[in-house]
């Protein structure tokens, strides 16, 4: 016989409900807890500004400012000047400004007193140089076909002389760009133009040729550029000629009228390289114009590199006898000229 079930005495029952409750009420909290931290874990707070961010982030107020780039300035080139070398040395030229007066911006090369080989025209000539003359700036005009009319054009080679008779006198200039080539024995004489535009900021390859019969020509960059038959004779420098006082008639000036006759004979702007005379005609028809400095030979009466790059002389390198043939610059004006320069045709 199974003994009848006891019942739990109260204070057993009151345990087991104290027990359940902690139970419960232990449940509720952990949940709770769970459902206060579970925010903190998906949906996180922004990123303090002053916190470090990571490279992705876009926020661009703790971005490092990148230094500043000091920038690099290109210097300006020189308009009318394309100039690779410095003066001096193989390579260099003289630039004339046009402001030849009162025996500046020019040079002079002493042709008499004693006599020096450069005083050609005695017998058939040549001479060449290379020009690069500024556009716009060589305006002067000549007459062409008159004696001595080649004056009044901007003046590259004057062997002028002062006053009349002894011999004869010529020169070399530009009309409205163009080459003009004048000679004259006693009161007879022309100018022979040219064709060819050379005032065009390039450099230009010019040669007059002249034989004592009477022929004259001109040749730019190789190709002929006009022929006439003028006077014949003689046409040097007479030795010892009575100069009338003009200090600068026994010499070639470059650049300038030699004798500053005034404002109706304008001056050269440009540069000039490789001035060659020589006691022959070299050129009868078209040639292909050097690509280097001259070497001198024996028809080779002055030279000039114009490479000295410092100083006011100017050396003729030829060897010819009786020289040398020696010029000097006559520095002055505004622009300061005639100057050195890296310029160079080749």
């Amino acid at each position: 016989m199974t003994p009848p079930s006891r019942p739990y005495p109260r204070r057993v029952l009151l345990l087991l409900f104290v027990v359940g409750l902690a139970v419960v009420l232990s449940t509720v909290a952990l949940r709770a807890q769970e459902e206060l931290f579970l925010p903190l874990v998906t949906n996180p707070q922004p990123t303090p500004t002053n916190a470090t961010i990571p490279p992705t982030a876009t926020h661009t107020a703790t971005r490092t400012p990148t230094p500043p780039v000091t920038p690099t300035r290109t210097p300006t080139a020189t308009p009318t000047a394309t100039a690779t070398r410095p003066p001096g040395g193989a390579g260099a030229s003289v630039r004339f400004f046009g402001n030849g007066r009162d025996a500046i911006d020019r040079i002079t090369i002493r042709i008499d007193g004693p006599a020096r080989p450069a005083d050609v025209g005695a017998t058939d000539f040549t001479i060449e140089f290379w020009l690069k003359a500024e556009a716009g700036a060589n305006t002067g005009s000549v007459t062409c076909n008159q004696n001595d009319g080649w004056i009044t054009g901007n003046i590259v080679f004057d062997r002028d002389i002062y006053f009349a008779g002894d011999y004869g006198d010529f020169g070399i200039a530009l009309s409205g760009g163009k080459v003009a080539f004048g000679l004259s024995v006693g009161s007879s004489g022309t100018t022979l133009c040219g064709s060819r535009t050379v005032a065009d900021n390039q450099w230009h390859h010019v040669a007059v040729t002249r034989r004592t019969t009477g022929g004259m020509a001109i040749f730019v960059d190789g190709q002929p550029d006009g022929s006439t038959t003028g006077a014949a004779g003689d046409a040097s420098y007479r030795d010892g000629r009575n100069t009338n006082g003009n200090t600068w008639d026994p010499y070639i000036v470059l650049g300038a009228e030699k004798h500053d006759a005034g404002s109706a004979y304008p001056s050269f702007n440009g540069w000039l390289d490789e001035l060659r005379i020589s006691n022959t005609v070299r050129y009868t028809a078209a040639f292909t114009p050097p690509a280097s400095p001259f070497t001198p030979d024996g028809n080779t009466m002055a030279l000039y590199h114009f490479d000295e790059g410092t100083g006011t002389n100017v050396a003729d390198v030829s060897g010819a006898t009786g020289g040398p043939s020696n010029g000097v610059l006559r520095v002055g004006g505004d622009p300061v000229g005639p100057v050195w320069s890296g310029e160079s045709p080749f």
